[in-house]
């Protein structure tokens, strides 16, 4: 098979070409990716989420330990503590979505 610079024209591979039977070329486009079907950006947005959260949290507590509010930094480290598990919101999620789909149903 030649190189593609051989070729007098190129082939897009993310395209799909049918020909119809009255001899017409359609051009159908490709299905968009996986990363922006409904479920994913749930799953990447709960994350973000969760992710600004804790940093919120764990920004305050490092602000409030450099002010000098010993006591304000411990309740906002336990916060931050006590708000990391929703880091594991979204893939749960995913695996839980996973996990139903492959279910075996008696």
């Amino acid at each position: 098979m030649p190189p593609d610079s051989d070729r007098p024209f190129g082939l897009d591979p993310s395209r799909t070409y049918d020909v119809g039977r009255d001899g017409e070329a359609r051009e159908t486009l490709p299905p968009p990716p996986e990363w922006l079907s409904g479920r994913h950006r749930l799953i990447l947005g709960l994350f973000a989420l969760a992710l600004l959260v804790v940093g919120g949290l764990a920004g305050v507590t490092v602000a409030a330990f450099a002010s000098g509010a010993r006591e304000a930094s411990a309740v906002f480290a336990l916060l931050t503590l006590a708000a990391s598990p929703l880091l594991l919101l979204g893939p749960a999620q995913d695996w839980w979505r996973f996990r139903r789909r492959r279910r075996l149903r008696r």
